[in-house]
C-alpha cells in the first residue's frame, strides 16, 4: 500500500490535485507536492534506545540492591546481565516500533535528514525541466512534521525565502490538528497567490510543464 493511500482517502488526493491545477492557473509555475513517510529510517538510533534502556535497567539494579539488600548471590554477575537485558530490549523495542525509535532523534538531526531528502526529491522529480525554471516542490515528511518548499533558480530570485514561510505553517499546522488535506490545499493555493502576487505571470503559450500529480516518496521507516 503506498503511503498516499495509507494517509488520504481517494477525494483528499482528488483535491490535492486540484488544488495544484488552480494554484497553477494563476502563474507560469509548475507545483509538484511530494509525500515522504519520513526523511530517514533513524535506525542508527537504535543503538541509542539500546544505550538509554541498559542504563535505565542498570539503576534499577543497582538502587533495588541498595534498598533491599543483595536480592542474589553474585551481584555483580546479575549487574551485569540487567544491563544487557536492559539493552537487548532496548534494541528490540525502538527497531520494532519507528515511533519510539523517532523520538530519540534530536530536532536538528532531523532537520539535517529532511533537507536532504528534499534535495534529492527535486532532483528525482526534475523540477528544475521547466522552460524558465519556475518549478517549486514542496516536500511534506510526515513522521518528522517537517516541510519544506523549494523554489527554482528563477523564482528563488524573485521570491523572497521568509515568504514561504506562511505555505509551511499552513501545512505543519494542518497536520498537528489532523487535518492535513485542509493544510496542505490551503498552502498550495498560498502558493499560487503568492506568485502572482511576485509577478510569476501565466504566458501566453502556457504549458503543464510537469504532471500535477502527487508523488509518493515511500516507506523509509
Amino acid at each position: 500500500m503506498s503511503i498516499l493511500t495509507r494517509y488520504f482517502s481517494k477525494s483528499d488526493l482528488d483535491e490535492i490535485k486540484a488544488a495544484v491545477g488552480v494554484a497553477e492557473s494563476k502563474t507560469s509555475a509548475e507545483i509538484v507536492p511530494f509525500f515522504a513517510e519520513s526523511s530517514h529510517h533513524y535506525k542508527e538510533w537504535a543503538w541509542l534506545g539500546a544505550f538509554l534502556f541498559g542504563g535505565v535497567s542498570g539503576a534499577v539494579f543497582y538502587t533495588a540492591e541498595s534498598f533491599y539488600g543483595p536480592l542474589w548471590e553474585g551481584k555483580s554477575f546479575f549487574a551485569i546481565v540487567s544491563v544487557w537485558l536492559g539493552a537487548i530490549f532496548g534494541f528490540v523495542i525502538t527497531t520494532v516500533f519507528p515511533k519510539i525509535r523517532i523520538s530519540l532523534v534530536s530536532r536538528g538531526a532531523k532537520q539535517y535528514f529532511v533537507d536532504l531528502r528534499a534535495k534529492e526529491a527535486f532532483l528525482d522529480e526534475e523540477v528544475f525541466r521547466t522552460k524558465n525554471r519556475t518549478g517549486i516542490l514542496i516536500y511534506i515528511s510526515l513522521y518528522e512534521h517537517f516541510v519544506r518548499v523549494l523554489p527554482d533558480k528563477e523564482i528563488a530570485k524573485v521570491v523572497p525565502k521568509s515568504e514561504w514561510n506562511e505555505a509551511v505553517r499552513l501545512i505543519v499546522e494542518g497536520m498537528k490538528s489532523k487535518k492535513k488535506k485542509e493544510g496542505i490545499v490551503s498552502s498550495i493555493l498560498f502558493c499560487g497567490d503568492l506568485l502572482k502576487k511576485y509577478n510569476i505571470q501565466r504566458e501566453k503559450d502556457d504549458k503543464n510543464e510537469i504532471s500535477n500529480e502527487i508523488r509518493d516518496g515511500g516507506k523509509l521507516m
